[in-house]
């Protein structure tokens, strides 16, 4: 008897389900909208190494190099008011052929970073800096300047994905899709495209780097409820 009153009481709380569904049901489900854009700001990452007997010699010799590498870069229209600092230091290398350990030399290092606004020359502005003293490239990023535009029309994407998705569901479930009760926005996603660089190894004598700029990515997500009500 008990089985079967848990059998009965199990059918009716389906039938309360399906019955409330059917009057005033919704489906809530997600889309997901992507752009790509071209990339036009590239941000570069370089600066100089130097290796010296000692402290001052090896830090005067990275200020040297660095002074010519941002010169060369003011006179191509980069000026010192976009330039920052990313890395700097000194460290001593050291001798363990010895019982007891000894200073060999130091080591100076100064890098900066600075945005330049035609991500296609990116190369040349490496070229110049090498020329001028630089001896290490750390990184290259390209980022896009205005995603404004990509952003709306990812936002558009989105929800047409959205509404897409439910009307398989609906048509699954054999229930009529309604009007949209709600959209929400998620945090978007904006990802930046990787950076490729090869580099001849005769820097100041003609050889050129070769970047290549990558497509970014701009994404958005919404979350969207649908009305349904009835079975078709």
């Amino acid at each position: 008897m008990k089985k079967v009153l848990a059998i009965l009481m199990a059918a009716l709380l389906a039938l309360a389900g399906a019955g409330a569904l059917a009057e005033d049901g919704a489906l809530t489900v997600q889309g997901v909208g992507v752009v790509h854009v071209d990339a036009d700001v590239a941000t570069i990452c370089l600066g100089a190494r130097v290796t010296a007997p000692d402290v001052i010699s090896a830090q005067a010799s990275v200020n040297e190099k660095l002074d010519a590498v941002i010169a060369a870069l003011n006179d191509m229209g980069i000026g010192r008011e976009v330039m920052s600092t990313d890395s700097i230091g000194i460290y001593p290398n050291y001798d363990y052929s010895d019982v007891e350990e000894r200073i060999m030399s130091y080591t100076a290092y100064n890098a900066i970073v600075f945005a330049v606004p035609d991500a296609e020359n990116a190369g040349a502005y490496i070229d110049a800096a090498f020329e001028a003293g630089a001896n290490n490239l750390n990184y290259v990023e390209f980022s896009t300047s205005d995603t404004t535009e990509a952003g709306r029309k990812a936002l558009a994407l989105a929800v047409e994905s959205a509404r897409a998705k439910a009307e398989v569901l609906a048509e699954a479930a054999g229930v009529e899709l309604g009007p949209v009760l709600s959209i929400t926005e998620a945090e978007d996603g904006y990802y930046a495209g990787n950076a490729a660089f090869a580099r001849s190894e005769d820097a100041g004598k003609g050889a050129s780097t070769q970047v290549l700029t990558s497509a970014q990515q701009v994404s958005a997500t919404v979350s969207v409820t649908f009305e349904i009500s009835g079975k078709k």
